[in-house]
């Protein structure tokens, strides 16, 4: 019988990587796979296909994170009925702040969104609405519990209301201080959530505001607050009553698939449930005022039959025609050479802020980094802590501890210190200031231990005090070493003034904001607004290499010049 010899093969060292590579990008595949392409196709229903929902979760108690890290609310619960009642249909939740959702829907990133959004003739004339509106709220004026009954507007001639910039709240105040100059508002934008622009109201730092009695509700019970809502008697100017999910123009086809659902949870009383569960009340009633409205607007977009059609029974070309009326141009770039001016009105407050914190910064962190190195006792403990801390946290969560935590801060200490008064601007300086001397402090270190000891030693030896010493010779070394990182940690803090707009700082970021959220021109009114940041940086590069060429002048000249003619004496 022959003898079987067993032979081990080995694979090639590179036949093994290739090996690998492929098991790593299946691997990757899988991941990166569109969730739709993976899923179970039901022969005798649609196919299966996942939207993209944008919103902010941040309108309690429509849209919210609950306790569990999910979304919840009224809105996340009819888009889970949906789901329920359509297997085929499946929502992926795309999380990001209010005034980015249009431009979001604009770019394609979402198929829809969702955020307690009214209708205006803008929206209207851009983008996609569902049929009805699912749920119907109504506006109201915000006061602490002091005010009047029954206030209007005009009562509020001179004070101070807050809105979220590009909200029907914030263009209808825009519209009454334009048509009544003598009755105008001071408008404090904010790019907050509902809850914290109704409690600046019941702390003082604002006189009113405007919003849905359901966000009153919802803080009064979590807060344990008490304000006034005052009817408004043309709340339709402000924005219809009810919202709406709004998708993108490709999507027809998803907006009457939900719309059916959503006519069917209306019938059989899960709106009503949802609603009861969520806000307390049964806000899912249309009027016949609403109804009527709406059918108006679908005959003028798809003709008086459209409701009846499929998207497949109308032909390609009635539908472009259809779009093209509704949405205009995409892209104006004409639209930039209007906004830059506008923009610029503000330019003074980013340079205010920008200045100010740089001088904060570099002030503070030459006093941190001295006591870090003179190893100074207790001093350097907390230099240390707040170091790391301002470090290690982003400049939004310093800013919103500065604005919202230091007046709380305060007040406990001592209930006689109000700060409400005090402009957000302070706040501001407070948070970049100390974030950028956080920075300063570590580069400014560096650079006086980079001074070589020899230097130092031959300043002692030519009779130079201590104080000369550092003023003549460590500073003016440490500073030559420090200049390009002290020069691109401005550029930093320059670029860092946009989150001010968080705090109601309205800089050229807010107002970009403001005004790409009046005219539903994100892309042209970021274009303008990064073309001033990129200006600005190319100036402050200009001005550090300016600044490092002649520190370099004066690091040339020897150390008997530079110490020439100062006084040795003690």
């Amino acid at each position: 019988m022959p003898k079987i010899q067993l032979v081990q093969t080995r694979c090639p060292g590179g036949t093994r990587v290739f090996i690998l590579v492929l098991i790593l990008l299946s691997f990757l595949w899988g991941l990166v796979t569109p969730t739709w392409a993976a899923e179970a196709v039901d022969p005798s229903g649609p196919p299966s296909r996942t939207y993209v929902i944008g919103t902010s979760g941040q309108t309690k108690p429509l849209d919210y994170f609950n306790g569990q890290g999910e979304l919840d609310g009224y809105e996340a619960a009819v888009i889970a009925e949906m789901e329920r009642r359509a297997p085929h249909l499946h929502f992926e939740y795309e999380i990001t702040e209010f005034a980015s959702l249009f431009a979001g829907l604009d770019a394609g990133k979402f198929d829809l969104v969702m955020n307690n959004l009214g209708e205006n003739a803008d929206r209207r004339s851009k983008f996609l609405f569902s049929r009805y509106p699912y749920i119907v709220t109504h506006n109201v004026l915000i006061t602490q519990t002091a005010e009047p009954d029954g206030l209007s507007l005009a009562d509020l001639a001179g004070k101070s209301l807050g809105v979220v910039p590009a909200s029907p709240q914030s263009l209808f105040l825009e519209k009454w201080n334009q048509e009544n100059p003598d009755l105008a508002v001071k408008i404090v934008y904010q790019d907050s959530d509902p809850s914290g622009l109704i409690q600046d109201v019941y702390n003082g730092r604002i006189d009113a505001t405007i919003y849905a009695t359901t966000y009153l509700k919802d803080v009064e019970e979590t807060y344990g607050i008490k304000l006034k809502a005052h009817p408004i008697a043309n709340e339709e100017a402000i924005r219809p009553p009810g919202s709406y999910f709004i998708y993108s123009w490709k999507n027809l086809g998803l907006r009457n698939e939900m719309d059916a659902l959503l006519a069917e949870m209306r019938a059989d009383g899960t709106l009503k449930a949802i609603s009861l569960k969520y806000t307390g009340q049964d806000d899912s009633i249309m009027s016949q005022e609403i109804i009527d409205k709406n059918d108006a607007w679908e005959a003028q977009l798809f003709g008086p039959a459209a409701s009846s059609q499929t998207p497949e029974a109308r032909s390609d070309s009635d539908l472009r025609a259809a779009l093209d009326q509704a949405q205009g141009k995409i892209f104006a770039p004409s639209l930039i050479a209007y906004f830059l001016p506008r923009i610029l009105a503000k330019l003074p407050i980013t340079l205010l802020l920008t200045l100010v914190a740089a001088f904060i910064g570099l002030s503070l962190g030459l006093v941190w980094a001295w006591i870090k190195l003179k190893n100074i006792p207790v001093l350097k403990q907390v230099t240390v802590f707040l170091v790391s801390y301002l470090r290690g946290t982003p400049q939004i969560v310093q800013l919103f501890l500065a604005y919202y935590g230091l007046p709380i801060f305060l007040r406990s200490l001592n209930s006689a210190y109000d700060v409400k008064g005090l402009p957000a601007l302070v706040y501001a300086f407070i948070a970049l200031g100390l974030n950028q001397a956080a920075f300063n402090s570590e580069t400014i270190r560096a650079a006086i231990l980079s001074v070589p000891a020899s230097e130092i030693e031959a300043a002692k030896s030519l009779g130079l005090t201590e104080g000369q010493t550092l003023r003549r010779i460590i500073l003016p070394t440490a500073l030559i070493n420090a200049v390009p990182n002290l020069g691109n940690s401005l550029i930093s803090l320059l670029k860092g003034t946009s989150l001010a707009f968080t705090v109601t700082v309205v800089d050229i970021m807010g107002q970009a904001r403001i005004i790409a959220g009046a005219n539903l021109r994100f892309f042209e009114a970021y274009i303008a607004v990064s073309l001033i940041y990129w200006l600005l940086c190319l100036g402050i590069e200009g001005l550090v290499y300016q600044l490092e060429k002649k520190l370099n002048v004066d690091q040339a000249q020897p150390l008997e010049a530079q110490v020439a003619g100062e006084d040795h004496s003690c």
